[in-house]
């Protein structure tokens, strides 16, 4: 059996670079696609009514409650899902999306949408009607 160090001189280098170059292009876009994501939604932000469609419970090793929800920004209408409890006898809970790419979105399970908030305008509120925590803004 052969030991690592002949096993890693029996690779080509080249592999071995490409690898790494591979490595850091992967890292590399994950930084950035998270950056643009983030930025994305804090530019410029809209706020709308994610409507609770059912709840589920996830059970593994990572056992956790996921919530179902849709979403309607102009003529599109939204399908989603996100982790976490939904607060108790909520079924409209504030969702926060970039005005650029609706799909990029943040699903506030705690913020319940109140019954006065009938509708939201088709592309979104600039401010949510009713208060909400400044760390959501």
């Amino acid at each position: 059996m052969a030991t690592e160090e002949e096993w890693i001189n029996k690779l080509p280098s080249w592999s071995i670079k490409l690898l790494g170059i591979g490595w850091a292009v992967f890292i590399a876009w994950g930084i950035t696609y998270e950056y643009n994501k983030s930025h994305g939604l804090n530019k410029a932000p809209r706020y709308t009514i994610g409507q609770v469609t059912r709840t589920d419970y996830v059970v593994g090793p990572s056992s956790h409650s996921v919530a179902f929800f849709t979403y309607t920004v102009g003529d599109s209408t939204y399908a989603k899902s996100s982790d976490g409890d939904i607060a108790e006898g909520c079924t409209r809970c504030l969702v926060k999306f970039a005005a650029s790419d609706p799909t990029n979105f943040e699903f506030f399970n705690k913020i319940c949408v109140p019954d006065s908030a009938r509708q939201a305008p088709a592309a979104g509120w600039f401010y949510p009607p009713f208060p909400v925590p400044a760390s959501v803004r």
